[in-house]
């Protein structure tokens, strides 16, 4: 249970340092590289403590990292309005499916 929560939260701060990233410009807005920087580091923290308390590396690392390929689509579409191609749509719903299996197949 504690496993799946610091995964949640890894995941969510791993979305945050990626929009902000996109957000910094270029590297170029230090505040938003601060914060990039930030999100990515709490993101590590957070998984790393996930797999000390028994999270199998194969389901956390493909639920990490497919949630957070989701996460920085999304963050794209409402934050910086980037477009998503009918392509592009399917294959995150592929990834999302591939995330819900993992998931399960883990409970």
């Amino acid at each position: 249970m504690i496993e799946t929560l610091l995964l949640s939260a890894s995941v969510a701060a791993q979305g945050v340092g990626i929009a902000a990233t996109r957000a910094s410009d270029g590297l170029r807005r230090r505040r938003w590289v601060v914060a990039a920087f930030v999100g990515m580091a709490v993101s590590v923290a957070l998984m790393s403590q996930a797999l000390a308390r028994g999270l199998s590396l194969a389901v956390g690392y493909g639920i990490w990292s497919g949630s957070g390929i989701v996460l920085a689509a999304a963050a794209g579409v409402v934050l910086f309005g980037d477009r998503l191609p009918a392509r592009h749509t399917l294959g995150l719903a592929l990834v999302i499916a591939g995330v819900v299996v993992v998931y399960g197949g883990a409970r």
